[in-house]
């Protein structure tokens, strides 16, 4: 399965040990295919499965064919393998497991699917890895044990022979699986506490054919083959069909958020930092100490992982949680085989896959802040610059800086670098002198949500913000909260514009601050919509030396805005390439704890829609270098991958920066 591979290959294997204690029931006649198959309904992971009495939990599941509708009523149904309670109707995602700890656990798990199923994830924490179990058809398994480890989980199974990897499904397995919840004990889950499971599907339909040529030519970057289909969904849903989740300003907004789906994903909050309590797997949960709890505004999902998190919404409007792989929130995944050719409603029509909807309630009328006449102004253009990438244009945001704007074909590689200040008011008048429809996301600044950047959504009601069409204009207003490194981009035909150009880096100096000449920004994206486009580094794959000066510490600050490629940046010496050290400052825009800012190897896996400072200082010369470490050209991948060529082997692009110390 070609198309899998590339982000199946990035899975860090769990560890595998002894059988849990369960009894075996043989198989009686093997089941037939059903010609009418029932409905999975769309698990909102409100209510927990099961029965839980005098301190023992019963459930009877049961693995079926079923139709799943991820787009409701508006796009046809997918065949898949889905879990049920025996008498009850099938959920996509499976029923949610929840008891405190300390509960003795009694379940059994009866295949009725015509292939055999490998189960994972029913069993205790208290081991070294995940057990697995092979169910055969016609079989039911028996799972007892004790539920002592309070965390997050999940429990899932595959079918099929490929590929044999301890992380969910994504073809016809990619919902048989179910969020597993233990609550310390003597506790009950906090009201209002949501569980989030992403799911991703990626497989045949033979009723709908291929893909039409605008999806295939998105997805196709993503390994993707042409018949088969690529859809993301949370809680059962892709949007805009997912569930909009509202809250009260002031609310403590307390989350689970379960990766069930067999690739990654960077999960952005627009708007808003939130706190990180705890990050797991299937295996293990690791609770944080306040000391080692940290704010995000992205947070990197690997297969079948796990995170708590907490946000308070202060500002009302409309705002989305989404995987920040453009792939993942393209439209291309729409069963619509018309859906790309869809203009109008840029927020419902203009994504699909893994985002999620949130209205934060006004208190009375919504309204925009009251204006400060005061303001700071800035003029920033949209541009296009015809056949930059071979036949595709180029874009670019630039500032002006005099009395005369820049002409309509201006090309600035990368985008002009934003200088505000922080609890300075500011406006920026963006005028789009393109030929296409853009928007500006301002990636990790709090503001109000009309300024947001998501069209025809950012803001409430009927006043949201349209996306600008070419010869139009649009005002911004923001008053930056906090000095860091954030990122300000386009949030329209990402997969396009984003490789083309619109993006740029936004550095807000601390209040009365002045820019800081001993900082350097490395801002990480790909030159190109194209499938030979490589990774550039400040807008090219060559970058020109950096200067520091001895003596002196030196803030680095590294913004990852490619569509979907992660990079690994290190700062090795001499010959060797030795690793050196640095001291970690902060992640995306928010200086982190004093227990936290401590000197590390100096590695950075770094992931779309990420930044992070560091610091580096050295008080004698030295042979340094920034090597920044990228997945190759997608024809490159592609080519590698039909080969079958393993990730050990996969070639990789290195780009290498000498530093100067005087």
């Amino acid at each position: 399965m070609t198309g899998l591979l590339f982000a199946l290959l990035q899975i860090t294997a769990l560890a595998s040990r002894a059988a849990p204690s369960h009894t075996h029931a043989l198989p009686s006649t093997p089941p037939k295919p059903s010609a009418t198959l029932s409905a999975a309904i769309a698990n909102d992971n409100r209510l927990p499965a099961g029965r839980l009495a005098k301190g023992v939990f019963t459930l009877n599941l049961e693995a079926r064919d079923a139709l799943w509708y991820p787009e409701e009523n508006a796009g046809p149904p997918i065949q898949i393998h889905a879990f049920a309670e025996v008498g009850g109707p099938t959920r996509a995602p499976g029923p949610m497991i929840r008891v405190p700890a300390g509960t003795e656990m009694r379940i059994t798990v009866h295949n009725s699917l015509t292939t055999p199923m490998r189960l994972r994830g029913l069993q205790d924490r208290s081991g070294a890895g995940i057990d697995s179990t092979i169910i055969a058809p016609g079989a039911t398994e028996t799972f007892q044990f004790r539920a002592d480890i309070p965390g997050t989980f999940l429990y899932w199974a595959r079918t099929g022979t490929r590929p044999l990897l301890p992380v969910p499904g994504a073809m016809k397995d990619a919902l048989l699986n179910g969020a597993f919840i233990v609550d310390p004990a003597g506790t009950t889950p906090r009201k209002g506490e949501r569980v989030l499971m992403l799911s991703l599907f990626a497989d045949t339909i033979t009723a709908l054919g291929v893909k039409s040529e605008p999806a295939d030519e998105e997805m196709h970057r993503e390994l993707i083959p042409r018949e088969r289909w690529f859809l993301g969904a949370i809680n059962g849903r892709s949007w805009p069909h997912t569930e909009r989740l509202t809250y009260n300003l002031g609310d403590t907004v307390r989350w689970r958020v379960i990766n069930a789906s067999a690739v990654p994903h960077p999960m952005h909050l627009h708007g808003f930092y939130f706190s990180v309590h705890s990050r797991g797997d299937a295996n293990r949960d690791t609770i944080y100490t306040a000391a080692r709890e940290r704010k995000a505004v992205t947070e990197w999902m690997s297969p079948g992982t796990t995170m708590t998190m907490t946000w308070v919404p202060d500002r009302p409007g409309n705002w989305v949680f989404h995987c920040h792989i453009v792939n993942h929130m393209s439209p291309a995944m729409r069963l619509d085989k018309t859906a790309m050719t869809a203009h109008t409603d840029h927020g419902l029509n203009g994504m699909a896959g893994l985002i999620v909807g949130l209205h934060v309630l006004p208190k009375g009328k919504f309204a925009l802040v009251q204006q400060n006449t005061s303001r700071r102004r800035l003029r920033l253009f949209i541009t296009q610059k015809e056949h930059v990438y071979g036949d595709h244009p180029g874009y670019s945001y630039i500032l002006q800086e005099g009395e005369k704007p820049p002409a309509a074909d201006s090309m600035r590689v990368p985008s002009s670098t934003l200088m505000l200040r922080q609890g300075e008011p500011t406006e920026i008048t963006v005028v789009n002198r393109a030929r296409a429809t853009a928007t500006i996301h301002w990636h990790g600044i709090e503001l109000e949500s009309y300024y947001d950047g998501v069209g025809d959504w950012s803001g409430w009601n009927t006043f949201v913000a349209p996306p600008i069409a070419p010869g139009d204009s649009f005002v911004v207003r923001l008053t930056p909260q906090r000095a860091g490194t954030f990122i300000y981009h386009t949030h329209t035909d990402e997969n396009t514009q984003l490789s083309s150009g619109l993006y740029g880096a936004l550095i807000v100096l601390p209040r009365n601050g002045i820019a800081d000449t001993t900082e350097r920004v490395f801002l990480i994206g790909i030159g190109g919509p194209g499938d030979n486009a490589h990774a550039v580094v400040n807008g090219t794959g060559s970058p020109a030396p950096i200067d520091l000066r001895l003596g002196t510490p030196h803030r680095l600050r590294f913004i990852n805005i490619s569509p979907l490629e992660s990079h690994t940046v290190q700062l090795v010496a001499g010959v060797a390439r030795t690793v050196q050290t640095w001291r970690a400052l902060a992640k995306d825009g928010a200086e982190l704890p004093a227990q936290q800012a401590v000197t590390v190897p100096g590695v950075l896996l770094i992931h779309p829609g990420e930044t992070y400072d560091f610091e580096v200082m050295r008080s004698k010369p030295d042979s340094l270098m920034l090597r920044v470490i990228s997945p190759e050209t997608i024809q490159i991948r592609q080519a590698a991958f039909s080969k079958g060529v393993l990730r050990e082997s996969l070639p990789r692009q290195i780009t290498e920066i000498p530093i100067i110390l005087h």
